[in-house]
């Protein structure tokens, strides 16, 4: 009876080292970085992500070109940036200190200006600017989808795991500057693979997740770094 009451005592110790591992870890597939600008002005855009690479497309490492940050990319069906950035305006502008356009209605703008459209243009902050013009709005909120591989298997057994990198930026309008940028590029493993990536882990309930699911757990930690808040 004494071995079971220490054994139980001991798994009980690992339980809680294990969740203060996750408490306190970063996972160096996820980041963020803010400027340190005060934001000016609370009409913002929500153009959402654009695929860095179509079907079609070889896969290759690419530079995200407002950061400079590299990704391994994969072609990515333009449905999922649209789904993507659904998903991005849904968590964000139920905000009351903000005015929010969403990406439908953003995107009907982008093709209009210079005849194409943000992933063609040599320098994608001028063209997010002109976005925000267009709007008179304060800020843009945009990013890259640079990958969407999906889960081969199921929840409990995978013969290869769901994979999604993106970046996501905060534009000024005025200033023609980046006030903030985060990152989530993330291939999902096993608890005995990575033990300090257990938000991962614990958040997707300990189970193998799809690509959506992966994704939209990617956006929830990413933004909750993102100056963009109620004030």
């Amino acid at each position: 009876m004494m071995k079971v009451i220490m054994s139980a005592i001991r798994a009980g110790w690992i339980m809680a080292i294990l969740l203060a591992l996750a408490s306190c870890s970063i996972s160096p597939g996820q980041r963020s970085r803010f400027s340190g600008e005060p934001l000016e002005g609370r009409r913002v855009v929500v153009l959402g992500f654009q695929a860095a690479l179509f079907p079609g497309q070889g896969a290759k490492p690419l530079r995200d070109p407002l950061t400079g940050s590299v990704f391994m990319a994969e072609p990515v069906a333009g449905e999922k940036a649209d789904e993507l950035s659904e998903r991005l305006y849904m968590l964000i502008h139920g905000q009351k200190d903000y005015l929010f356009v969403g990406p439908e209605e953003a995107r009907g703008i982008v093709q209009s200006l210079e005849g194409t459209d943000i992933g063609t243009q040599e320098k994608p902050l001028t063209l997010l600017v002109k976005v925000g013009k267009a709007f008179k709005a304060d800020m843009v909120l945009a990013g890259y989808l640079y990958r969407w591989r999906e889960r081969e298997g199921e929840s409990y057994g995978v013969i290869r795991a769901a994979s999604v990198a993106f970046s996501l930026h905060l534009i000024s309008v005025k200033k023609a500057t980046v006030l903030w940028s985060g990152r989530f590029d993330k291939t999902q493993r096993s608890l005995s693979e990575n033990l300090l990536d257990m938000r991962t882990f614990f958040r997707g309930k300990g189970k193998w997740m799809s690509a959506r699911e992966l994704a939209s757990l990617g956006l929830e930690i990413i933004i909750r770094d993102m100056p963009l808040r109620d004030k």
